[in-house]
C-alpha cells in the first residue's frame, strides 16, 4: 500500500498528497456529522483565507497568546477518535487541470482503474481517518461520491494515484 498519492496527467502541476497530515487541516470534514450533502461543507477557500488573515491581523495588533490547554486538549482528543475526510476538489484545483481534461482515472493497487467524469470526481470526498487513525487496510484513502455516502455503499479503495485525462 502506498502512503502518498500522486496527481498526474493533464495538469499544470503534478502533485503528491500525503493523507497522514490532513488531520491538522481545518478544512477536514467530520464524518460523524456529514450527511453526504456537499453544500453543507464549506468549499469557500477565500472564506478560509479571510479567517486566517483576520487571525493574523489580530495577532499583529494584540500579540499572540499560547493556546489554552483545555481547548487544545479537547481538539486533540477529538481528532484522535473521529472519522475524517477531505474534498478531492481542493487537490484537483491545486494541480490545475488542463481545460481539455474531462475525466479522472483512479489507479488502484489491486483491480482495474476506475474512470469518473471530472465533474463527478470534483464532488468526491476522501476519507483518511477512521477512529482517529490513518486508514492502513485498503487505504490510504477511501473515496466516496455523495450518493455512495448517502446510500452507505462501499467506497473505492486502494487508490495509489489520480490521473486527469
Amino acid at each position: 500500500m502506498a502512503d502518498i498519492i500522486t496527481v498526474t496527467g493533464a495538469v499544470s502541476h503534478r502533485i503528491t498528497i500525503d493523507p497522514s497530515v490532513w488531520i491538522f487541516d481545518d478544512r477536514k470534514i467530520d464524518l460523524a456529522h456529514f450527511t453526504g450533502d456537499l453544500d453543507e461543507v464549506q468549499d469557500d477557500v477565500p472564506a478560509y483565507l479571510k479567517g486566517t488573515g483576520a487571525q493574523w491581523d489580530k495577532e499583529l495588533k494584540e500579540g499572540s497568546l499560547p493556546p489554552s490547554e483545555s481547548r487544545s486538549m479537547i481538539k486533540e482528543r477529538k481528532a484522535l477518535i473521529g472519522d475524517y475526510a477531505m474534498r478531492l476538489s481542493w487537490f484537483l484545483d491545486n494541480a490545475q487541470p488542463d481545460p481539455t481534461a474531462v475525466s479522472l482515472k483512479l489507479h488502484r493497487e489491486e483491480g482495474e482503474p476506475i474512470t469518473l467524469p471530472l465533474s463527478q470526481a470534483r464532488r468526491a470526498i476522501l476519507q483518511f481517518s477512521k477512529d482517529g487513525k490513518p486508514i492502513r487496510e485498503n487505504g490510504p484513502v477511501l473515496l466516496y461520491l455523495p450518493d455512495m455516502w448517502k446510500q452507505k455503499e462501499s467506497p473505492i479503495d486502494r487508490i495509489v494515484s489520480f490521473e486527469l485525462i
